[in-house]
């Protein structure tokens, strides 16, 4: 996605920096609350992440089927989208 500056994971805990220029890598000003907004987006389809400023972190349980991690990757693209515009 075009606002996506890095994905980082580790285990099955994943993270999604937010960035306003993929080039630079300049992140969006924090009181934007661009986080904040993916992960309020995804709970209007019931997935539940955490913001930690420009970044969305994953954490999904152990015991998940492959339809419930769809959900929740289809959940955070879709965030990411209405959050970034893009």
């Amino acid at each position: 996605l075009p606002h996506v500056g890095h994905v980082r994971q580790r285990g099955f805990i994943a993270a999604v920096e937010l960035v306003e220029d993929t080039a630079t890598k300049k992140p969006y000003d924090w009181s934007e609350k661009r986080g904040i907004r993916v992960c309020q987006h995804a709970l209007t389809v019931g997935v539940w992440l955490r913001p930690l400023g420009n970044v969305i972190v994953i954490m999904p349980p152990l015991a998940i089927t492959i339809d419930q991690l769809d959900k929740i990757a289809t959940a955070v693209e879709n965030g990411i989208q209405v959050a970034t515009g893009g």
